[in-house]
């Protein structure tokens, strides 16, 4: 259990500063981290720094295609848990 709660602590800090350096990015109009990775590391667990991110930058807001992606992988998320720790 140690471990998962690290692992999710790093992931979620990684989430959190990717969307902050891709919002740096995209204010400088350089090269900007790809949606793809975003979500990547949403779906390996990154959901909670990532929708911090999103929240607090105002970064991915607007973007309804992305939006919907996010949301999807937290539905799944969401379910997982709850088939997992049902017991």
């Amino acid at each position: 259990m140690k471990f998962l709660f690290l692992y999710l602590l790093i992931i979620n800090y990684l989430a959190f500063s990717m969307f902050a350096f891709d919002k740096e990015q995209a204010i400088k109009n350089k090269r900007r981290v790809s949606e793809k990775n975003l979500l990547s590391l949403c779906f390996f667990g990154g959901t909670l720094g990532a929708w911090i991110a999103m929240k607090k930058l105002r970064h991915k807001i607007s973007k309804d295609s992305f939006k919907l992606k996010f949301y999807a992988i937290l539905a799944i998320q969401v379910a997982l848990f709850f088939i997992v720790f049902k017991r």
